[in-house]
């Protein structure tokens, strides 16, 4: 009698560690299939979203690609569109939505201006903050200059560009607009 407590026992305590052996193995499967965080996601979800990649200046393109390259690349087909230019629309579920305007010339893109309208207008600071955080840790410290947040960066084929970042939320004096940040990146024509 004491022999079979003591089998039923030893029986018990085998199940168990089967059970925990494969309760962390399905712990283990679960969380290998999660992907790995984008490096933009420190940046917050409406930087992410807006930036997409952090290659190059904005996007994952650089200045000199071609239209066809970046209108291969976005995710939408562009509202408006022509030899020298594209501009696309985009939504950030019920966060806001930002556009995009490219232009070309015959080295290839040579401007993009993004406006980003923040439905929280509360939140546009900390949008604001997030896009100068990053800039800041990809292109050197920024510069403050009437008003913009100013960053210098080389271009092969453009020499010195400049990428631009404002706060125009104060721009909207209507209750319950939405905040609005701008990013211009362009060449340095000085």
């Amino acid at each position: 009698m004491f022999q079979q407590k003591l089998t039923r026992m030893f029986s018990f305590k085998i199940q168990k560690s089967k059970i925990a052996i494969l309760f962390l193995l399905l712990a283990f499967i679960i969380s290998s299939c999660n992907e790995p965080k984008s490096p933009l996601a420190e940046y917050g979800p409406i930087f992410e979203k807006v930036m997409i990649s952090d290659t190059s200046v904005f996007r994952g393109f650089n200045f000199g690609d071609s239209l066809n390259f970046v209108q291969s690349k976005e995710a939408n087909k562009p509202i408006e569109a022509d030899k020298g230019y594209l501009y696309y629309e985009y939504k950030l579920d019920s966060e806001g939505s930002f556009n995009i305007a490219y232009n070309f010339d015959e080295l290839g893109l040579n401007e993009i201006h993004s406006d980003i309208f923040i439905n929280d207008a509360d939140n546009a600071d900390e949008v604001f903050n997030k896009f100068k955080t990053y800039f800041d840790d990809h292109f050197g410290a920024s510069q403050a200059q009437m008003g913009f947040t100013i960053w210098s960066v080389k271009s092969e084929k453009y020499g010195e560009v400049v990428i631009n970042l404002s706060n125009e939320s104060t721009d909207f004096t209507i209750d319950k607009a939405p905040g609005k940040i701008s990013l211009w990146i362009y060449p340095d024509k000085s």
